[in-house]
């Protein structure tokens, strides 16, 4: 089955179709031993450091170098149980001086509260005491007057 596109006329021309020349690509592979000279060198360098582990032997502790490296770690363990003991005792100290400051203020404004009551107290009395107070029009004090009997 042939397909004909119905928007071109058959007599209508036709232009003429672009010839593109043809590109040719080589593609050359060089190889270069050097690749393979690097891969055999790392797998030499494996295979003697895995000879070497397999043949190696740990040194064996003697007995005193484990009974100093024991001394060590205890000597290591007081040190650091007195640190943390002398911080523990700071930090108490300071919550007892901050506890104490605070009682202090407390205090010092309950003291503050009772003197400014007694002074206004103090003060009314005065005020009462000069307020029935008898007066003189001369400026001297007054007289004492003398118990009347009953």
């Amino acid at each position: 089955m042939t397909y004909t596109d119905p928007s071109l006329h058959p007599e209508a021309p036709r232009q003429p179709e672009r010839v593109v020349p043809e590109r040719v690509v080589e593609v050359r592979r060089e190889s270069s031993p050097l690749g393979w000279l690097v891969a055999g060198v790392v797998a030499i360098v494996a295979v003697i450091a895995v000879a070497f582990m397999l043949t190696s032997r740990p040194m064996d502790a003697s007995s005193d170098q484990l009974a100093q490296a024991q001394e060590q770690g205890r000597a290591a363990g007081l040190v650091e149980g007195a640190q943390v003991g002398l911080q523990t005792g700071a930090d108490q100290a300071r919550q007892a001086a901050e506890a104490s400051a605070r009682e202090a203020a407390s205090a010092a404004e309950s003291v503050r509260r009772q003197t400014e009551i007694q002074a206004q107290t103090a003060a009314d009395a005065a005020q009462d005491a000069a307020a029935t107070a008898p007066t003189t029009t001369d400026g001297t004090a007054p007289s004492p007057q003398a118990d009347e009997p009953r």
